[in-house]
């Protein structure tokens, strides 16, 4: 048995999916069926997570980088407090949240 599913988009939107349709040389209908399939048969959330925290981590060294380096040679050290200080009041209230207070 076979069901219809239907949706209406707007032409920008119809012109993208019918371009990727069209270079993956099928109908509309077969490559949002596929498309839907792959969506729901691979969850994207640990790869998604994963480019985060390699984006976070490239980040953090390209400010270490650049803080050690800065005129201000006091900066970094500053900085460093102020982010523990920050973490620790968070890790508070999340204790805090947890334990019903």
């Amino acid at each position: 048995m076979r069901f219809a599913l239907q949706c209406y988009v707007d032409e920008d939107l119809h012109a993208l999916v019918k371009s990727a349709a069209d270079a993956a040389h099928m109908s509309v209908s077969q490559w949002l069926k596929l498309t839907v399939i792959e969506a729901l048969d691979e969850p994207r959330d640990e790869a998604f997570r994963d480019q985060v925290l390699a984006d976070l981590l490239f980040t953090k060294i390209a400010l270490d980088g650049w803080l050690r380096t800065h005129k201000d040679k006091e900066l970094r050290d500053r900085i460093v407090v102020a982010y523990q200080r920050r973490i620790r009041e968070y890790r508070e209230r999340k204790a805090a949240t947890r334990a019903g207070r």
